[in-house]
């Protein structure tokens, strides 16, 4: 059975200084341990949670200015705006969308990869849908109602006006009868009421008031009742006349079809594409991907928030371990070191008081007391055997 008292002096101190290094040794390990979790942590929470949220962001940001910079185009046709959704592609969106991309693999949320895959789907298509609109924006095309406007109204409008006015400059070369100049007061008016229709109509085009629309249709009404007039008269035009009523009359119903068509375009939602399809698909498109970088924000965040009170725990952890150890060790030296003093200062004092015994002639039945078979037990034993036979000597002598 293991004795400490019979070790020898050597092995009580090496026995107490390997007992203090495996209590250091283990501290040392527990530290190192404590320290590469908190390392792995915090390299999380810096290498992964941190650029997560910034690449969000980041693209988050480079959605809202590039949509800014679409409608700015679309009000203006200013060809900065162009350059800055360019930039807004280039510098944000795409490179935050790479740096996702690099960070997916490490993850520990799988439902952030799935986000990530809708996202760049919802990208790819935001892409194309603003780049259709930035197409159409300044052309003619944007305004179906502003092309058929321009394009047809408008030339035929004159083509009218110039038909009515040969009309009128015709009566006016007749006769001068009541007749004559009745028919040439309603040319007039259809001349009037034709430019007024188109002119409201224009208006109302470009600003969208009802007032402007009320107003084209009434004098388009207008021209339609002088119309039917002059079709009451028709009977008493001349050839040539006749021959040009006819073709007024087949101009203005193209010219009226026109007018209907644009009022109906201009009154619905998509009379302007570029706005129109704003609205319906890349808006909806952008927030779409900001609700999924929304929740993906939300988890890291709330995973940073375990991080860094997982950190906290560690070191506080850590402190506490700290100083359990310090105190354990302080304890355990202490009683090593007691007992270590004790058992080689005790074997010390008994053979000095001992000694001084003797040399005050008083050594019978005076021995040291055998503990430990160790060094000082063998010192012990030799001295009580040479006290022995100093004993047996002075008996001798006196015999």
């Amino acid at each position: 059975m293991f004795k400490f008292r019979d070790m020898t002096i050597g092995k009580k101190v090496g026995f107490g200084f390997w007992v203090i290094n495996l209590i250091l040794m283990g501290v040392v390990l527990l530290i190192i341990q404590q320290l590469k979790t908190m390392e792995i942590v915090t390299k999380r929470v810096v290498e992964l949670r941190t650029p997560t949220a910034h690449a969000s962001l980041m693209m988050l940001n480079g959605i809202n200015h590039s949509l800014a910079s679409l409608r700015g185009w679309i009000i203006l046709g200013d060809p900065i705006f162009q350059e800055e959704r360019s930039i807004a592609w280039e510098e944000q969106i795409n490179p935050s969308l790479q740096l996702m991309h690099g960070l997916a693999p490490n993850w520990t949320d799988p439902e952030n990869q799935v986000r990530l895959k809708s996202i760049e789907e919802e990208i790819n298509y935001f892409k194309m849908a603003q780049q259709k609109i930035e197409n159409i924006a300044q052309t003619s095309e944007n305004s179906p109602a502003q092309k058929i406007l321009f394009e047809k109204a408008e030339p035929l409008e004159k083509s009218i006006i110039s038909m009515v006015s040969e009309m009128i400059q015709l009566e006016m070369k007749g006769k001068a009868s009541i007749k004559h100049q009745q028919q040439v007061e309603i040319l007039a008016n259809i001349e009037t009421a034709v430019s007024l229709a188109l002119e409201r109509a224009d208006e109302f085009l470009l600003s969208g008031k009802q007032e402007f629309k009320k107003e084209s249709q009434e004098n388009w009404q207008k021209s339609v009742e002088y119309m039917k007039v002059l079709q009451s008269r028709k009977n008493s035009l001349a050839k040539k006349q006749a021959q040009n009523f006819k073709k007024l009359n087949s101009g203005l119903e193209q010219l009226g079809s026109l007018l209907e068509e644009i009022v109906r375009i201009r009154s619905g939602t998509d009379w302007n594409l570029a706005n129109h399809w704003v609205k319906t698909d890349a808006a909806p498109v952008a927030f779409r991907i900001k609700e999924l970088l929304s929740d993906m924000t939300s988890v890291q965040e709330e995973l940073l928030e375990i991080d860094v009170e997982e950190i906290s725990s560690r070191t506080h952890y850590l402190i506490v371990l700290l100083v359990a150890l310090f105190f354990s060790v302080v304890l355990i030296s202490g009683i090593l070191g007691a007992n270590i003093t004790r058992s080689i200062s005790e074997p010390i004092l008994e053979v000095c008081k001992l000694a001084d015994e003797l040399a005050h002639g008083n050594h019978k039945n005076k021995r040291l007391p055998v503990l430990a078979r160790n060094e000082w037990g063998t010192l012990s034993q030799s001295f009580n055997e040479l006290l022995d036979r100093l004993q047996e000597e002075k008996q001798q002598n006196k015999g």
